[in-house]
């Protein structure tokens, strides 16, 4: 499916915090019920960049998950972009599915951008959200690292 298809795809709301995390070890999240496949987020009953925002104007615009053929049964597509300036650093993200497994992510350009996370998972349903300025441990993550790719940007298809 391409980037566009992800528009018609069904929302799924998160609740939980806005704004920036601007605090070591203290990143922002929200949840849900389980984001499945072929759905896209929204946050707080909004688009996601009312929310999930970071310091010198990170910002993430949308969040899809799909299911996908290859190595890896499911991606995360994230539309976003990372901070801006000399120093500005990072942007971090992370996904936690219903298995405990989180996937980490990191914005580093300031160019609006498509970054995906391709998994495997019993439990592939997303069902919290995490961002931050600063990198960051997931409170109560499985304690094995999930196996992922990260492809930031991603490849046009």
């Amino acid at each position: 499916m391409s980037a566009s298809a992800s528009n018609d795809y069904p929302s799924v709301d998160f609740r939980g915090d806005c704004g920036e995390a601007s605090s070591r070890g203290n990143p922002k999240s929200a949840q849900s019920s389980g984001m499945q496949p072929f759905q896209v987020a929204t946050v707080n009953g909004g688009p996601v960049n009312n929310c999930v925002v970071g310091n010198d104007g990170a910002k993430i615009y949308g969040i899809t998950l799909a299911k996908t053929a290859g190595i890896y049964d499911y991606r995360i597509t994230v539309d976003g972009q990372g901070p801006s300036g000399i120093g500005s650093g990072y942007f971090h993200l992370a996904f936690t599915d219903e298995s405990g497994d989180t996937y980490f992510l990191k914005l580093y350009s300031s160019k609006r951008e498509q970054h995906t996370v391709d998994y495997n998972s019993g439990k592939p349903n997303i069902v919290k959200i995490w961002w931050s300025n600063y990198d960051f441990d997931v409170p109560g993550a499985n304690a094995d690292k999930a196996n992922f790719r990260v492809t930031s940007p991603a490849a046009a298809e």
